[in-house]
């Protein structure tokens, strides 16, 4: 417990699956959450529920894929907290398998800003106060897309090997200055945006079965914590196994 305590977690999507798992799970960690998310109603009920459970935290809404939102969001963050210690972005969608001959335009340019710009207008609001304090962590969300294909359509899949290099590349720029940053990989996890999906991958899975948002939020957690202090660029892979077979 406490892994966490007094830091300032600024969560994007965590209103629902993983992002929500993750906001509940920093919170009981010791962390003062901000959820940042569309869906403000469902937000505040997240945060009720951690107040209730004797936690701190508030929800802002955000659209990820606007600069002035996303900006008021961090000040919100701000004036609520006084700083930002964690930055997890979670928000994303996903494409529905279409490949690029059935994607129009105003799909493409939506997954692009919601699991590309998004990471990085936040990234760009939050890494001069990171850099003036000397610390920050930032953790991406890939898939199993971020480094192969066929576990989404082609926008998704680009919009995942793009943030897999984005990540690296912040590492690259600012690992030095104290700013860690990484990307988490989940595999089939059982949330709202895989309802429905009959996925053939389960039977390839070494451990048998989807995976749990919960799982993702302890895969989280150490990447927020100290005990992750050494890595940087990295990508973990929360998978059951699958892509060590592919």
């Amino acid at each position: 417990m406490d892994r966490i305590k007094n830091k300032v977690a600024l969560i994007t999507g965590g209103a629902s699956g993983i992002g929500e798992a993750v906001a509940k799970r920093f919170a009981a960690e010791g962390a003062k959450i901000i959820i940042a998310d569309l869906n403000i109603d469902k937000a505040k009920q997240i945060i009720n529920s951690i107040k209730q459970e004797g936690y701190e935290g508030k929800a802002s809404v955000v659209d990820v894929s606007q600069k002035s939102s996303v900006k008021n969001a961090v000040n919100f963050a701000i004036e609520s907290y006084g700083t930002i210690d964690i930055l997890f972005n979670g928000a994303g969608i996903h494409d529905g398998y279409k490949s690029a001959l059935e994607t129009d335009e105003e799909t493409f340019d939506k997954l692009i800003d919601v699991n590309v710009k998004g990471p990085y207008l936040f990234a760009n609001a939050v890494l001069p106060i990171f850099l003036k304090k000397g610390s920050g962590n930032i953790i991406n969300v890939g898939s199993q897309g971020s480094k192969m294909a066929g576990v989404g359509g082609n926008t998704y899949i680009t919009s995942k090997h793009a943030i897999s290099g984005f990540t690296k590349q912040l590492a690259f720029d600012f690992g030095e200055k104290g700013i860690r940053s990484n990307l988490l990989s989940p595999g089939f996890i059982n949330t709202s945006m895989t309802n429905n999906i009959e996925d053939p991958r389960i039977k390839n899975i070494p451990s048998k079965r989807a995976g749990e948002a919960e799982e993702l939020a302890s895969a989280a957690l150490f990447l927020a914590s100290d005990e992750a202090s050494y890595v940087q660029g990295a990508e973990l892979n929360v998978d059951g196994g699958w892509t060590i077979g592919r």
